[in-house]
């Protein structure tokens, strides 16, 4: 005798659809917060090196005496005259964030990029060949500690050629972090020496201690951020100073966080009309900024690490620059 076997029954057409949108709706509430959680733990990384960076410039403080400068011997700014070196403070820091190895690649003696298209009428003289001297290869490594994981822009493919690049063809590493200046070091040879009220931690050939900062090291930015991407200038190297990259000044020419496009720089500007893209900053080259929503990190003169809204006043911005400016106020 035979057994009747129940029928399977299968899913329908319509429940089969209805089972996907719900899959597509879960993704879908699902992204956004995976997203957060993805930038939240970068954000957090970026803020764990701007520490080791400040702790750094303490420590290396602590063995000399003083802060390293911005760099020393800019070809580039109006008129520059003397030896001529074109190097970067940051370097001076490797020995503190364990990158000695590469610290004892540099010839501190020599000048570390030519940028032979980079001058302003100057005179002065290029110590050595960063050619030859093993300078200029020495700063195309990307140093981890120096890169933003938020930051999508590449570190390297920007900084090349006479201008940007360390000699010749070699192209240079970039980096998210770097010392607080004036972008008026750009236009002043040593403006760091004469800037009076308006100077802050760092500048060319800048020889700060920390007593110096008397406005308190609790108020005064010491390091900030930048993309690796500017639209005038190209980016910040880590290991060489060559055209415009003067450092990060939040305060001076046009004071703000996360510029993406300031069409009052220059009117050529907007002929043909230009649009904004975030990461790529588009205003004077010593521009704060992050692809962190909503603002970008600092290092304080105490060590600390903050994140600054884009929507903080200039007024207050330019005073959080100042070393010895003696404003009252502060970061809310």
């Amino acid at each position: 005798m035979s057994v009747a076997r129940p029928r399977t029954r299968g899913f329908t057409l319509i429940e089969l659809l209805v089972v996907i949108a719900i899959i597509a709706i879960l993704i879908g509430l699902l992204l956004p917060a995976v997203q957060k959680v993805r930038e939240a733990a970068a954000r957090m990384s970026c803020q764990n090196k701007m520490k080791q960076i400040g702790l750094a410039c303490h420590n290396y403080e602590n063995a000399n005496g003083k802060l390293p400068p911005a760099g020393t011997g800019y070809r580039w700014c109006k008129s520059a005259s003397g030896s001529l070196y074109n190097s970067n403070g940051l370097v001076l820091l490797l020995p503190y964030l364990e990158q000695d190895a590469l610290f004892r690649q540099f010839n501190l003696n020599e000048a570390s990029a030519d940028a032979p298209s980079a001058t302003q009428g100057a005179t002065g003289t290029l110590v050595g060949n960063p050619a030859t001297n093993g300078n200029a290869a020495a700063a195309t490594t990307v140093v981890p500690a120096f890169i933003c994981p938020s930051d999508n822009n590449p570190p390297t493919g920007r900084l090349s050629g006479s201008y940007y690049g360390p000699s010749g063809s070699l192209q240079g590493a970039a980096t998210n972090y770097d010392f607080i200046t004036s972008d008026t070091d750009f236009s002043i040879c040593n403006n760091w020496r004469t800037a009076g009220a308006a100077r802050r931690m760092f500048g060319e050939n800048s020889t700060t201690k920390l007593t110096d900062v008397v406005d308190g090291t609790s108020n005064t930015f010491m390091i900030g951020e930048t993309t690796k991407w500017h639209v005038n200038g190209a980016a910040f190297a880590w290991g060489y100073r060559a055209w415009v990259m003067t450092g990060i000044d939040p305060g001076t020419s046009n004071p703000g966080i996360n510029l993406w496009h300031l069409p009052n720089v220059d009117p050529t500007w907007q002929n043909p009309p230009y649009t904004p893209v975030v990461g790529h900053i588009r205003t004077w080259w010593a521009a704060a900024g992050s692809l962190h929503t909503g603002g970008c990190n600092f290092v304080y003169g105490d060590g600390s690490v903050r994140f600054i809204q884009e929507s903080t006043a200039a007024n207050i911005l330019e005073a959080m620059c100042t070393m010895a400016g003696g404003e009252t106020l502060a970061v809310q």
